[in-house]
């Protein structure tokens, strides 16, 4: 297996590397705006937690995570410094930031985002399409704005990819092999929480002239109805804007997994092949990787929700 190195850059741009004592939990997930990670690990030279601004995280000769430290604690016990912490992407700013709420006109989605937030560990897909304009709302994050602007051009959603790259597309999706790998549990899983039955939408009149039903509410015996005012955001298509609620409505509706002893770095949108598992010809949704003393193992979620396998 790939050795794990932890990088901790401090306020001085001094960056330490650490690989004794790691335990870590690394996810990446379709319905997030961020990677995370969170963990511990034994901390060899002197350092003050206030001091640490950036952790870097490496599996073998590839940087997977780089974000924000959200959260660092350095201990010392009998003997023993350790670090534990957890950090999130700086992806996950664009949770945390509002665009000017209005209309932003003939953009794509680089030039949109860079219009709201620019950030040096923060890069965009190039040359995606113009779409002639983005209804930003009152109070909306720019996730918020960015996951409208993919539904409108794309049907699908958004997500990250690497470290801290926002992709529209799927150009970076690959097929990956798991043959030969030892699958230490498979199954499924089903989620309906959230689930909506029917949404309704209303312009400026006492009628709601826009329905949506939910399909998949009826058999489950689900009845949760949402009545809307005019979301100028959806203006173009109210209807799809209704779908779109639904679809958001039914995550993580029907899952599949599968977990093996090892990592191969996976991306959301890649494709799962050769596992011997229900996960075979799906897009992957959801990685969890976890390295402590057991060793070594991944964790592969499959979404057959209404926006996992656009």
């Amino acid at each position: 297996m790939a050795d794990i190195k932890m990088i901790i850059t401090d306020a001085d741009s001094v960056q330490r590397e650490f690989t004794k004592g790691i335990r870590v939990v690394m996810r990446r997930e379709l319905y997030a705006s961020y990677v995370s990670l969170s963990g511990e690990f034994i901390c060899d030279t002197a350092i003050s937690a206030s001091k640490v601004c950036c952790i870097e995280m490496k599996v073998g000769n590839d940087t997977v995570f780089c974000g924000i430290p959200d959260r660092v604690e350095v201990s010392f016990k009998q003997g023993v410094r350790r670090i534990s912490f957890s950090s999130r992407s700086y992806t996950s700013l664009t949770a945390q930031n509002e665009p000017q709420p209005g209309i932003i006109s003939d953009v794509d989605l680089a030039g949109f985002v860079s219009s709201c937030l620019t950030h040096p560990k923060i890069t965009v897909e190039q040359n995606t399409q113009v779409e002639n304009y983005i209804y930003v709302k009152s109070s909306s994050s720019l996730w918020d704005a960015v996951v409208a602007y993919n539904i409108k051009r794309q049907n699908r959603l958004p997500y990250i990819y690497g470290t801290n790259k926002i992709m529209s597309t799927k150009a970076h999706s690959v097929t990956r092999s798991y043959t030969g790998e030892k699958i230490l549990d498979a199954g499924f899983g089903v989620n309906t929480l959230s689930m909506l039955s029917d949404v309704h939408m209303r312009i400026g009149s006492d009628e709601y002239q826009y329905s949506y039903t939910n399909p998949n509410s009826a058999a489950l015996g689900i009845k949760r109805s949402r009545y809307y005012e005019l979301d100028y955001q959806w203006l173009h298509d109210i209807q799809q804007g209704l779908v779109y609620k639904v679809a958001d409505s039914n995550r993580l509706r029907n899952i599949k997994f599968f977990e093996y002893a090892s990592f191969k770095n996976e991306q959301l949108f890649d494709v799962v092949s050769s596992s011997g598992t229900a996960c075979d010809g799906m897009y992957i949704n959801r990685v969890v990787f976890t390295a402590d003393a057991k060793g070594q193992r991944t964790k592969v979620y499959c979404y057959a929700d209404d926006l996992g396998q656009r």
